[in-house]
């Protein structure tokens, strides 16, 4: 039964017992925003979405890089009508560029936004320290822990893996903000940030979040939150700096071989449509 709302023809008046009301009922309808912010949320859960996301997020897609509806249909096992729904879906969250006639590609973020997305991190990350360090709990400092302890485990093992837990650290502190709102902007800045270093990070530049992140979680375990957001304030800094905004990216690599390294589809599929 649809909701409904009234609406009366007068006011009411209580020294008038005889007055007579009019009512209408409306039928309330469903906002056109809600539906689409359900229809999100199930895109966000795609498997296809979530491969993709995951190669950005690892910097294995690239940017200007060109997504085939043809090869990700037959890497991913689906059909192309899926595939553009998909990447319809990362089009609307600005991670791909879609062109008439062309197709779509990774999006390249400009000089610009590059360090737009940087200036945001900053006073997106310091609210979160600043929320974590109030809201810490010793569950929440035992989660802490967990994360920095992963992160050594990998420091000298698969850098992939390393670079997920780098970016898992960032949203780990967001997390213990207990702010859903700075979560998600903070999934989607990581994202970004993601874009950004693959397309301006120099071949061969070292990753140095491991040494810094330790420096951060013992401040906000100390409960210190001015060393922790200063500590965080110059981390941020070197990060941006190890960059050459303005350059131009590096060379893009088949997608079926990028889906493959990360598990995300199977070896086996490829290697039959390649043999075949």
């Amino acid at each position: 039964m649809p909701h409904v709302m009234w609406a009366a023809g007068c006011h009411a008046d209580h020294a008038m017992p005889d007055r007579i009301w009019n009512w209408r009922w409306t039928p309330m309808r469903k906002p056109k925003a809600m539906a689409a912010a359900t229809e999100r949320a199930t895109m966000d859960h795609d498997p296809v979405v979530q491969g993709i996301l995951k190669a950005i997020s690892l910097k294995r897609l690239r940017p200007g890089m060109k997504l085939g509806e043809v090869e990700l249909a037959s890497a991913f096992g689906t059909h192309r009508t899926h595939i553009r729904q998909v990447l319809s879906h990362l089009g609307s969250r600005d991670l791909v560029t879609l062109i008439p006639n062309r197709g779509a590609f990774v999006s390249q973020p400009s000089p610009q936004e590059a360090r737009a997305v940087f200036a945001t991190r900053r006073i997106l990350e310091r609210a979160a320290i600043s929320a974590a360090v109030d809201n810490l709990t010793p569950d929440a400092a035992r989660d802490l822990k967990g994360m920095l302890a992963l992160e050594r485990a990998h420091a000298d093992h698969d850098r992939w893996d390393g670079l997920a837990l780098s970016a898992d650290f960032h949203l780990g502190i967001a997390r213990l903000s207990g702010n859903p709102v700075l979560i998600k902007f903070m999934e989607e800045l990581a994202l970004r940030t993601s874009l950004i270093i693959a397309q301006y990070e120099p071949a061969g530049a070292e990753d140095h979040c491991p040494d810094a992140h330790p420096d951060i979680a013992e401040r906000v375990l100390a409960r210190d939150k001015a060393g922790a957001i200063s500590a965080m304030d110059r981390h941020l800094t070197e990060m941006e700096a190890r960059l050459k905004i303005g350059s131009e990216g590096g060379e893009a690599v088949d997608l079926a071989a990028i889906f493959e390294d990360l598990g995300v589809i199977p070896q086996k599929r490829s290697r039959r449509r390649v043999e075949g």
